[in-house]
């Protein structure tokens, strides 16, 4: 029997496949996510971009490194997101931290400035464990919905397809992607 750190290890790609496919429908739905549940985010990906494969990194800093030449080219090589600066609107609140694909964790977490008076500090701490739970929420809902839609005989099929021609820069069939989604994420109520 494999022990815990060993299935880690083996299972390391799909924080980094999860990324990918942030970036891919942040791209294809012009930053506007949406998950099963009906959350809506808008989230893209700032400032810098790592991707990997192997002992090879693309580090990528730039004002919007998903959009620059070199990340494509990255993805054209098999390199894939290790590491991305993320930027989300959920409400009316923004959000911005470090994305680490590999664990799957957040860092450098920036909320929306104290919206309670700085005179009840506890208030402010309880506004900002609040705003912290709600895109933990949304981010879950993100992950699960990938989830769903990575371990369906469709990913290999149909949706991986169209990432990598995504990722060459070709169109992706933007309603025939959604429909497809759409119905592998339907779940019952």
């Amino acid at each position: 029997m494999r022990d815990v750190a060993e299935l880690v290890e083996m299972n390391r790609f799909v924080g980094r496949e999860f990324l990918l496919w942030l970036w891919f429908e942040s791209e294809l739905f012009e930053t506007n996510l949406k998950t099963s549940g009906g959350r809506v985010v808008s989230l893209w990906l700032e400032t810098h971009l790592t991707l990997t494969m192997e002992n090879e990194e693309a580090r990528i800093k730039c004002p919007m490194p998903a959009a620059a030449p070199e990340a494509k080219q990255a993805l054209q090589q098999g390199k894939l997101p290790k590491q991305a600066r993320v930027h989300a609107i959920l409400d009316e609140h923004e959000f911005a931290w470090v994305m680490k694909a590999e664990e799957l964790a957040i860092g450098a977490l920036k909320i929306p400035a104290q919206l309670k008076a700085e005179s009840d500090k506890y208030e402010a701490l309880y506004e900002r464990m609040r705003l912290t739970e709600e895109l933990c929420a949304v981010l879950e809902a993100l992950y699960a919905d990938f989830i769903t839609l990575r371990l369906a005989p469709a990913w290999e099929e149909t949706i991986a397809p169209e990432l990598k021609r995504w990722a060459r820069g070709k169109s992706v069939d933007e309603k025939a992607y959604t429909a497809l989604k759409g119905k592998l994420l339907k779940r019952p109520r």
